[in-house]
């Protein structure tokens, strides 16, 4: 294990070096690094590429175009502008919370994240390490609500959202070079570039950032890298893509109400507290055509680091396996098309750490595994040129054992499960289309659902299903595209940790609805925009809390967006979105009597070209908000909250050659 970390930083800092050199390189262009442009594709929903049109169900499509022209400067700024997503801090990290259609703080065991298909999301109760990602290496982000468990496994009751790196260009050598600065002392440096021949290619990416943030003692330095190098011949592609991130974190840890009066800056951690993360993976795959079918196999390893100090120092060391071999066969049955796509997930999930009020205390050492064997099919039959049908199954193994050598206590447990969709869609002419679909999802306990720090015990939660229901229409009127969805999810034995009792507990049945309105387009050559809301209810629907709220879904929200080039090479982007007031963390038995604040941020950029220069000056928060996206009851009459960034200010610079 410490040989594969060692490797990774050799390789971190190779790449860095790689990608200096060939940025600073002779040569000179009058655009952007180039993205593929074509057929759009997504594979979100069938692990195989497809056109949108063959899909049964809508999927969101976030685009490069759509990355560099937004405010964003991170994924989780990105996904925040759609509708059903909602993000917070809970921590004080930049590794922000991805939360769909309100799961609350447990919104990111329930968000499905896979890297180029292949899954990010942890076994534990942490967030994904969104930072490992350099933005600048995105070709595209797909996101499907609602679904995701018939192929990808467990966890994806509120959705799925794949990040696509961007692959090698045939007979292209470019290469990009950036740096940007901005308020709190942040500094921004990146570099990448490509080079590829007819058949092979490498594409690198890899950056720096350094902030002091807006809190006291919540200073950030992280880095990361990552590399897609391919072969393609006539019959497929063979690839290996690698990644490495480091990243060094203070905490600031929550404040409560009246600290918050006081100083909102200010920390209230123990002196020196931090979280320490470094990690690192490579993904080795291919895909071979063989007449009409298609056949894929992935085969990869993740490791990941970490320590921690605030009121425990905690050791936790992290490996996984995976392989994932499967095929896509079309083939005519009795005069309608089928996309037959089969294949098989193994994983093995191995966790080892300490835990302890102090370095000199004895020590908790939990050692955790968990072995998931799973095989699925789905197929999707084109009843007619404008309906098609799809349904799919997952027979799935869990094995979790866990134990704490200090206190000799063990816990172990196997669970078979079984997850299955139907869906269909139907077009009306070139311009309307109507899509329902239903099935069920699960969520197996984590590390940390069946074992507690704090106290030393094993409790083996029983598995977390969903019932999941959807109906849809989506249109298309010249550049405009518009979607309408409406969906319900009863959920059983719902998977939560109770942070005023340190408990893992399964709760009683609860229930989510929802109605997701969006509209997107590109209404003259030089102006786009889109505008979304979303109503969303989660709710108790037996037990002590019967017909309370759950925590921290906010009812409302409301999100638009526009880029204008009012002149050539010149354009400016703004962003302005509503959050509704929300359950405080930790009421479940809504009795606190207030909510946390509703709140609006507006974030503004104005970009400009000149010459292989892109030129970006940014205001987050314009009208100083100050607000916060996540707050627990604390007890009678008081909260605790993370105070969020007031108003701050970016500019950066990026020079691209070809």
């Amino acid at each position: 294990m410490r040989a594969f970390f060692k490797v990774r930083h050799r390789f971190f800092s190779s790449l860095v070096v790689a990608g200096s050199l060939v940025a600073a390189a002779p040569g000179h262009a009058q655009q952007k690094l180039p993205v593929t442009v074509g057929e759009e594709v997504v594979v979100t929903a069938t692990r195989f590429k497809a056109a949108p049109q063959d899909l049964p169900a809508g999927v969101t499509v976030i685009t490069a175009e759509d990355i560099r022209n937004s405010t964003a400067a991170n994924i989780p700024e990105l996904l925040q502008q759609v509708p059903g997503i909602q993000v917070r801090d809970s921590a004080g990290s930049p590794n922000q919370q991805v939360d769909m259609r309100g799961f609350g703080i447990f919104g990111d065991q329930n968000t499905l994240v896979l890297l180029d298909g292949q899954r990010i999301s942890e076994n534990e109760q942490v967030t994904v390490n969104w930072t490992a990602i350099p933005l600048s290496s995105i070709e595209r982000i797909e996101i499907m609500r609602g679904s995701g468990a018939v192929l990808y496994g467990g966890g994806a009751t509120g959705g799925t959202i794949n990040v696509i790196t961007k692959a090698p260009q045939k007979s292209t050598r470019s290469g990009y070079l950036g740096a940007g600065v901005g308020s709190y002392n942040t500094g921004d440096y990146r570099a990448g570039f490509n080079l590829a021949g007819e058949k092979i290619g490498l594409i690198v990416n890899a950056g720096h950032l350094e902030s002091d943030n807006y809190r006291d003692s919540n200073r950030l330095r992280q880095q990361n890298a990552q590399a897609d190098l391919r072969y393609t011949g006539e019959r497929g592609t063979l690839y290996a893509k690698f990644g490495g991130d480091d990243q060094r974190l203070l905490l600031p840890n929550a404040l409560t109400e009246a600290q918050i009066a006081v100083n909102r800056r200010q920390a209230a951690a123990p002196f020196g507290s931090y979280a320490n993360m470094n990690g690192g993976y490579v993904n080795l795959g291919g895909e071979l055509k063989v007449g009409a079918a298609d056949f894929a196999l992935n085969g990869g390893f993740r490791g990941r680091e970490s320590n921690a100090k605030l009121f425990l120092i905690t050791k936790n060391s992290v490996t996984v396996a995976s392989l994932t071999p499967r095929m896509k066969l079309p083939f005519a049955l009795a005069g309608t098309r089928h996309t037959l796509v089969a294949g098989m997930d193994w994983e093995d999930w191995d966790s080892d750490g300490t835990a302890a009020p102090t370095a000199f205390s004895t020590t908790k050492r939990p050692l955790s595994i968990q072995r998931n064997r799973a095989v699925y099919i789905q197929d999707s039959i084109a009843l007619t040129s404008a309906t098609v049908l799809s349904a799919g199954v997952r027979f799935h193994r869990s094995t979790f054992a866990t134990s704490d050598i200090a206190s000799g206590t063990a816990g172990s447990s196997e669970r078979n499960l079984r997850a299955f969709e139907v869906s269909a869609r139907h077009r009306f002419g070139e311009t309307v289309a109507v899509y329902g679909k239903f099935g069920n999802s699960f969520r197996i306990s984590n590390v940390n659902d069946n074992y507690s720090l704090f106290t030393g015990t094993i409790a083996q939660l029983e598995p977390q299903t969903s019932h999941d229901r959807e109906i849809g229409t989506e249109l298309q009127w010249g550049r405009t595209n518009f979607r309408l969805a409406v969906y319900q999810m009863d959920i059983s034995n719902e998977i939560h940790f109770d942070p005023t009792t340190f408990a893992n507990v399964n709760l009683p049945p609860t229930r989510r609805r929802g109605l997701e309105l969006e509209g997107k387009g590109q209404f003259t050559a030089t102006w786009s925009g889109f505008a979304n809301y979303t109503l969303a209810t989660a709710r108790f629907r037996e037990g002590a809390f019967a017909n309370n709220d759950v925590p921290l879904v906010p009812r409302h929200a409301v999100k638009a967006g526009t880029t204008w080039e009012f002149m050539p090479r010149t354009r400016v982007s703004a962003l302005a979105a509503y959050t509704g007031e929300q359950v405080f963390d930790g009421d479940e038995a809504n009795t606190f009597g207030r909510k946390m604040p509703s709140y609006t941020l507006v974030d503004a950029k104005l970009s400009h070209e000149y010459r292989g220069w892109l030129f970006d000056a940014g205001v987050k928060n314009l009208f100083n908000q100050k607000y916060f996206s996540y707050g627990i009851f604390t007890g009678f009459p008081t909260f605790s909250a993370y105070p969020a960034p007031e108003r701050s200010v970016f500019v950066s610079a990026q020079f691209t050659y070809k």
